[in-house]
């Protein structure tokens, strides 16, 4: 189940105008919801029926953002990770038990 709407994948990627990329917006999306999923170790669906919280929308939105500009598994640059990343943006909701 889609969870962020495709319209505001690409918003946030801005990759608004065009079709091409919709297919693999989309396959991204998914993966990073499930990526959310299993980093929290918690049914988010269950916990937060009404819809997930802004945090895990946003941490799925920000790693569809970064795995659709970087499509190689080595990026030239730094590889240092964004500070209150995804893992952050997490934490709360991580079920340690």
């Amino acid at each position: 189940m889609t969870r962020i709407p495709l319209e505001e994948l690409k918003r946030h990627c801005q990759a608004e105008g065009f079709e091409d990329d919709d297919l693999l917006l989309a396959g991204l999306g998914a993966v990073a919801e499930r990526f959310v999923a299993d980093y929290t170790r918690r049914d988010l669906d269950a916990a937060f029926p009404g819809g997930w919280p802004g945090p895990c929308q946003l941490a799925a939105k920000l790693l569809v953002a970064h795995w659709y500009r970087n499509r190689e598994a080595v990026a030239e640059g730094a590889g240092a990770e964004v500070p209150l990343g995804v893992r952050d943006l997490l934490a709360a909701y991580r079920d340690l038990g």
